[in-house]
C-alpha cells in the first residue's frame, strides 16, 4: 500500500419496529490505518549559535542521517530565518514535509443520508416555539504593532557524501530571535529540524515614533538605548534629522554612561515640514569599548512618512496662444506647500484633453473599488514608457508595468462574483450591472494585449452578460432617475462586450434596437450600433449610430456611473477603435474639450473615457509646432514630438511664462497640484459633514489636552440635499492618534456600557447605508448610500497614544461619479497629547 489516507469504516444500522416505538438507528465508525514510514524520515540536526550580532552572516551546520543511522545520498536542504515575533503572531509552526506527505489526510469519502433527521419515536407531545439566541462575544484583535520583519532563505544546498554541510545567511542590522527552520528531500525521504539564535548588538537603539506625521506637526521621539555589551560604557550619542522632519535647535549630542544591562530612554523633539515625503532620524553612537575589539562607530536611521494635513489642491490654467507668450498669474505658487508641488503642462494644435493629467488622477487614486481599480489600470495597459515621456511623464520600466497590469487583473477576479458578475468592494457585494460589462471590457483589452486572464472566468462573465442581454429582468435597478434607460445601458454594453466574439444573439441586439427611445444618452445607442455592425445588421446599425450622436444628457444619475463628459468621451473612443463616424470626429473633439474645460472635477470614469478618446489621436501626426517655456532660472523647448513636460523642483517657480513661436494657435493646458499651506474653508456642494470628538459617555472632548492612552470616539454626521449612492467619506487622522480596532463591535474598549447618547449613535450608523469601510493607518474611509434630505451617522474609536502637538485635518465626503458634489467639513487648528 502506499496511500497515507487509509480508513477502516464500520456502518451498523438497526431497523425501526412500530409495536415497540423503536426507531431505525445507524451508527459509523471511522478509524485512521496508518502506516509505518519511519524508515523514510530523515534525521535532521542544525547547530545555530545561541547568540551573534547583527549584520553579520549566520552560519549554520546541518547533518542528516537515515533512520537507521546510515548516511542518506544526495541531500537537499532549504534553509530559512525569521523573526520569531513574526511567527507568534499567527504560531506558525516549522514545516514538517515528512508530516505533509505521509501523516494522517483528511477522510475522502461523503456519507448521506437522513437518519440524523429522523423523529425519535415516543409518547412526547408536539413542541411549542421559542424565540431567543446568543453570540460568542469575541475579544479583540492585536492592536498593529511596528516592527522590522526579518524573513531570510537561502538558496537550497545539498550536503556532501557524510551527509553535513554548511549554510551561510547574511542577518541585517536587526536585534531579536531568529527561528532557523531546514527541510531536508532525497529522492524517497523527508525531514525537518529547527534551532533558535539570538541576534543582539552590543548597543541597541530603538526609537519610538509615530505611525507618521502631517506638516506642521510637533511631537517628541523616544530613542531608548540599551547596553548588552558586557561591561559598562561610556558612549556619545548624536541624533540629527534630514528630509521633512527637523530638530528645533538642531541635531542634538548626549554623553551617556551605561552600566551592563542599563537602559536610557532619551526625548527628542521633532518639527514635520509641510507637503507629502519622508523625514529620517539618524542616530551616531560613539564611544563603545570592548577589550580586543576596534569597533567603528554604531549608526542606526529610521523613516517617517510625512503627509500633508489637509487634502490636496488642483488649479487649471487652460489657454490658447496665437505667436504670444503667456504668464503665470502672480502669488499662484504661494498657495501650496513647496514640498510636493508640481505642475504638467500640456500643448497641442488639437483641443486638448489634457492626457498625462487624466493618467497622473487616475494612478494617484488612493481608493480601489471595482470600478476605480479597473479605470485606473488602462493607462499601464496601453501607455508604455515612450507614451508616458511624451506626455511629460515618467514611466515604469516595462516589466513593472506589466506586473502591475497581472497584479490588478487578480485583484478585479478576486471581486468576481459566483455567478460570473463583479461587486464593487469585492465578491460578497451586491451585483453591479454596468460594471460586469465594464470590467470584462478590460479583461478582454488585456487578453488582447497579451495578458493571462483565466478562460474560466472570462467564460462566467461572458455568460452573464449574455443573461443580461437576452433576460431584461436579471437587471435589478436599486437606484436610478430612470429604469428603462439603466436597463438599456446594460444590455447594450453587454452586446458590445459578446459580439466581439460573435457570441451576441442578434434577435436579442434587434429586440434592444426595438427599444432604443428608452436611452437618455448617446453612448449605449453606440454601443449598440456597433454591435449590430459587428453582427452584420449594418442598416439598423447605422439608424443607432444617427440616434446615438444626438442624444445628449442630462444631468440625471442613471447608475451607468456616467455623466455627459463621460458619455461624449466614451463615445469619441468607440468612433476611433471601430473607423467610424470619421466627419464627425474632429467636431465632437472640439466639443468634448470644452466640456473638460468647464469641468472643474473629474471622476475616475471620467478620466479614464478621456484616457481612452485621446490615446488614438497620440499616434496621429501633428503639424510641427514648437514652443518654450521659462521657469525662474530654467527654460525647456517643446514641439510636436515632445508636447507635455512635467514641472517641479526648480523647473516649477516664478515667473514662469509659455511662448508660442509659431503663427499656428495652440493649446495650453496647465495643471499645478499640491498641497494647501492653509486650511481649506468648510463647506460644499450638495452634501455637508460634521465631526466632533466625544468620550465614551459621549460628553464633547477637549482635544486640546488628550492624555496618552485616552479613548477617542469620533462621530461623525454626513447629509445630502439630492440622493448620493456613491458616497465616499474620508477622515484623515491627527497624527497623535490611531484608530483603536476595525470593528466596534469587536473593540478591545468594549462601548456596551457607553451612554444612551453613544448607542443612539451606534444605532443610527447601522442604518447609514454603509457599503464599505476601511481601517488605514491614517484615515477611515467609508462608502455610502445617502438618501436626500436625511443624516446619516457614522461612529469609529482611536486612542491618543503618542505625545505631541498634531494639526487636525478636515473630514471631507464626495460623490465619487458626480465630484462636483462634495463637502469639508470644519476642524480645530491643532490637538494635543500629554503624557501620563
Amino acid at each position: 500500500m502506499k496511500n497515507a489516507d487509509l480508513y477502516v469504516t464500520a456502518l451498523v444500522v438497526r431497523p425501526g419496529e412500530r409495536k415497540a416505538n423503536v426507531t431505525p438507528k445507524r451508527a459509523v465508525g471511522v478509524l485512521h490505518l496508518p502506516l509505518d514510514r519511519a524508515q523514510r524520515k530523515l534525521a535532521l540536526t542544525v547547530t545555530a549559535p545561541e547568540k551573534m550580532r547583527p549584520k553579520q552572516p549566520l552560519k549554520l551546520k546541518i547533518v542528516a542521517k537515515n533512520a537507521d543511522g546510515s548516511v542518506p545520498k544526495q541531500v537537499h536542504v532549504l534553509v530559512s530565518a525569521v523573526d520569531v515575533g513574526i511567527l507568534n503572531i499567527t504560531s506558525y509552526a516549522t514545516p514538517d514535509p515528512f508530516a505533509s506527505l505521509f501523516g494522517r489526510k483528511q477522510y475522502g469519502a461523503d456519507q448521506l443520508d437522513i437518519y440524523g433527521q429522523l423523529i425519535e419515536a415516543g409518547q412526547g407531545r408536539l413542541a411549542s416555539m421559542a424565540f431567543g439566541g446568543d453570540a460568542l462575544a469575541k475579544g479583540g484583535k492585536r492592536p498593529d504593532t511596528s516592527v522590522t520583519i526579518v524573513a531570510l532563505q537561502s538558496a537550497p544546498v545539498t550536503l556532501n557524501e557524510a551527509g553535513e554541510g554548511e549554510v551561510s545567511v547574511d542577518i541585517p542590522d536587526f536585534n531579536g530571535e531568529l527561528r532557523v527552520m531546514a527541510q531536508a528531500w532525497t529522492d524517497d525521504r523527508y525531514g525537518m529540524a529547527e534551532a533558535k539564535t539570538v541576534v543582539a548588538a552590543p548597543i541597541i537603539a530603538e526609537l519610538s515614533t509615530p505611525r507618521f506625521l502631517a506638516g506642521g506637526d510637533q511631537t517628541s521621539i523616544a530613542l531608548d538605548v540599551s547596553n548588552l555589551s558586557g561591561t559598562a560604557q561610556k558612549l556619545d550619542v548624536k541624533i540629527s534629522a534630514e528630509g521633512q522632519l527637523s530638530i528645533p535647535g538642531g541635531d542634538q549630542s548626549k554623553p551617556l554612561q551605561l552600566k551592563q544591562g542599563q537602559r536610557v530612554t532619551l526625548k527628542v523633539p521633532v518639527l514635520a515640514q509641510g507637503g507629502l515625503g519622508q523625514g529620517k532620524i539618524k542616530v551616531l553612537v560613539e564611544g563603545l569599548d570592548l577589550p580586543g575589539e576596534n569597533l567603528p562607530a554604531f549608526t542606526r536611521e529610521w523613516t517617517v512618512g510625512v503627509r500633508p494635513a489637509y487634502p490636496a489642491m488642483l488649479k487649471h490654467y487652460r489657454a490658447t496662444l496665437n505667436d504670444q507668450t503667456w504668464s503665470l498669474p502672480d502669488g499662484a505658487l504661494e498657495a501650496f506647500e513647496p514640498a510636493g508641488r508640481q505642475a504638467l503642462l500640456s500643448l497641442s494644435s488639437r483641443p486638448p484633453l489634457n492626457l498625462g493629467e487624466q493618467i497622473r488622477a487616475l494612478k494617484a487614486y488612493p481608493y480601489g473599488c471595482l470600478e476605480q481599480t479597473a479605470s485606473g489600470l488602462y493607462p499601464s495597459l496601453y501607455a508604455d514608457t515612450a507614451t508616458l515621456k511624451r506626455l511629460g511623464l515618467t514611466g515604469e520600466p516595462d516589466a513593472e508595468r506589466k506586473r502591475k497590469v497581472e497584479i490588478g487583473i487578480e485583484r478585479l477576479l478576486g471581486m468576481q462574483r459566483y455567478n460570473g458578475s463583479f461587486g464593487l468592494w469585492g465578491s460578497d457585494s451586491d451585483e453591479e450591472y454596468w460594471l460586469t460589462a465594464y470590467v470584462t471590457d478590460f479583461l478582454l483589452r488585456a487578453r488582447d494585449q497579451g495578458f493571462a486572464v483565466p478562460a474560466d472566468s472570462l467564460k462566467k462573465a461572458n455568460e452573464r452578460l449574455l443573461r443580461y442581454l437576452q433576460d431584461v429582468g436579471q437587471i435589478q435597478v436599486n437606484y436610478s432617475q430612470n429604469a428603462e434607460h439603466t436597463r438599456f445601458a446594460v444590455q447594450a454594453y453587454a452586446g458590445l462586450m459578446l459580439s466581439r466574439s460573435q457570441q451576441a444573439p442578434l434577435a436579442a441586439l434587434r429586440s434592444l434596437f426595438d427599444r432604443r427611445s428608452d436611452a437618455r444618452s448617446g453612448l449605449p445607442l453606440v454601443q449598440l450600433a456597433v454591435a449590430l455592425e459587428k453582427m452584420g445588421d449594418k442598416p439598423r446599425a447605422d439608424l443607432a449610430l444617427t440616434a446615438g450622436l444626438a442624444v445628449g444628457r442630462k444631468n440625471e444619475w442613471l447608475a451607468d456611473y456616467g455623466s455627459s463628459l463621460r458619455d461624449q468621451a466614451l463615445i469619441l473612443a468607440l468612433l476611433e477603435e471601430n473607423d467610424i463616424a470619421k466627419e464627425k470626429r474632429d467636431e465632437r473633439l472640439f466639443a468634448l474639450a470644452d466640456e473638460v474645460a468647464a469641468s472643474r472635477y473629474l471622476s475616475t470614469q471620467e478620466s479614464n473615457s478621456l484616457f481612452l478618446a485621446g490615446r488614438n489621436l497620440l499616434g496621429k501626426p501633428e503639424k510641427d509646432w514648437t514652443a518654450s517655456i521659462a521657469s525662474g532660472t530654467e527654460t525647456r523647448e517643446l514641439s510636436n514630438k515632445q508636447p507635455g513636460l512635467k514641472l517641479d523642483g526648480a523647473l516649477l517657480g516664478s515667473p514662469l511664462t509659455v511662448h508660442n513661436q509659431g503663427s499656428e494657435p495652440l493649446y495650453q493646458q496647465l495643471t499645478v497640484s499640491g498641497y494647501p499651506t492653509q486650511a481649506p474653508p468648510a463647506g460644499g456642494e450638495n452634501l455637508s459633514i460634521r465631526r466632533e470628538y466625544l468620550s465614551l459617555s459621549g460628553a464633547p472632548l477637549n482635544i486640546g489636552a488628550l492624555k496618552t492612552g485616552q479613548l477617542v470616539l469620533v462621530h461623525l454626521e454626513i447629509g445630502a440635499k439630492q440622493r448620493v449612492p456613491d458616497a465616499l467619506v474620508v477622515d484623515l487622522l491627527p497624527a497623535g492618534l490611531e484608530l483603536e480596532n476595525q470593528n466596534l463591535a469587536q473593540s478591545s474598549a468594549s462601548l456596551e456600557d457607553a451612554s444612551e447618547e453613544v448607542k443612539t449613535i451606534r444605532e443610527s450608523m447601522e442604518n447609514a447605508g454603509i457599503k464599505h469601510q476601511e481601517y488605514r493607518g491614517d484615515r477611515y474611509v467609508a462608502a455610502l448610500d445617502i438618501d436626500g434630505n436625511r443624516s446619516v451617522h457614522l461612529l469609529y474609536l482611536a486612542r491618543a497614544v503618542t505625545p505631541g502637538t498634531y494639526r487636525v485635518p478636515p473630514p471631507q465626503v464626495e460623490s465619487m461619479y458626480r465630484p462636483n458634489w462634495q463637502a469639508l467639513g470644519d476642524a480645530p487648528a491643532q490637538m494635543v497629547v500629554k503624557g501620563k
